[in-house]
């Protein structure tokens, strides 16, 4: 799916200010010997707490957070359909056959009910490659996007199956083994 395409490739810190700095802290270290060492370490002990300040913003935070309770919203629908397909409980055995059997198909002609199954296992993969991307470096830009994308991704969900629901619901028990409708 093209929703984190752009985040992919997303503008990461660059390499070369390290590198830069490093090269410095090596000439002092050959200028100064003992002393350009211990400045050396020094500047390189705070070149890394500088970053890790950076990454570990609290709005970095506070974005992996809200992204991860998107996420949760897109698994919980994800849940509920598990719930519906193979919850033994009388409830839910009568539900998925007696009320609403064309909602366990995947092949119903009903358009909510596959536009419901499409955005299920689109939302499946979305959730694989999330999982991925967090674990990279992102910028507040970056996350803000995948936010945006992730509160998109389940909104969406929970529409496409609760109208799936109603569709099967309002379709019935008349709904054949052959995924027609019976009169």
């Amino acid at each position: 799916m093209p929703d984190l395409a752009p985040y992919e490739q997303g503008s990461q810190m660059p390499r070369w200010p390290f590198v830069v700095i490093g090269l410095c802290c090596l000439v002092l270290v050959i200028w100064l010997k003992l002393p350009g060492l211990v400045l050396a370490g020094l500047i390189i002990a705070l070149v890394y707490s500088i970053r890790q300040m950076r990454t570990h913003s609290p709005e970095i935070s506070s974005l992996i957070t809200s992204i991860q309770l998107s996420a949760d919203e897109i698994r919980d629908v994800q849940e509920e359909w598990e719930t519906f397909l193979n919850d033994p409980a009388t409830d839910a055995l009568a539900d998925r056959t007696l009320h609403r059997p064309a909602l366990a198909d995947p092949d119903c002609a009903d358009p909510d009910i596959q536009r419901f199954h499409f955005t299920l296992n689109s939302a499946r993969r979305f959730i694989r490659r999330l999982e991925a991307r967090l674990q990279g470096e992102l910028t507040v830009p970056q996350l803000e996007g995948i936010l945006q994308v992730t509160d998109a991704r389940a909104l969406d969900l929970r529409e496409t199956w609760l109208a799936a629901r109603r569709a099967a619901h309002h379709i019935g028990p008349n709904y054949g083994p052959d995924g027609d409708i019976e009169s």
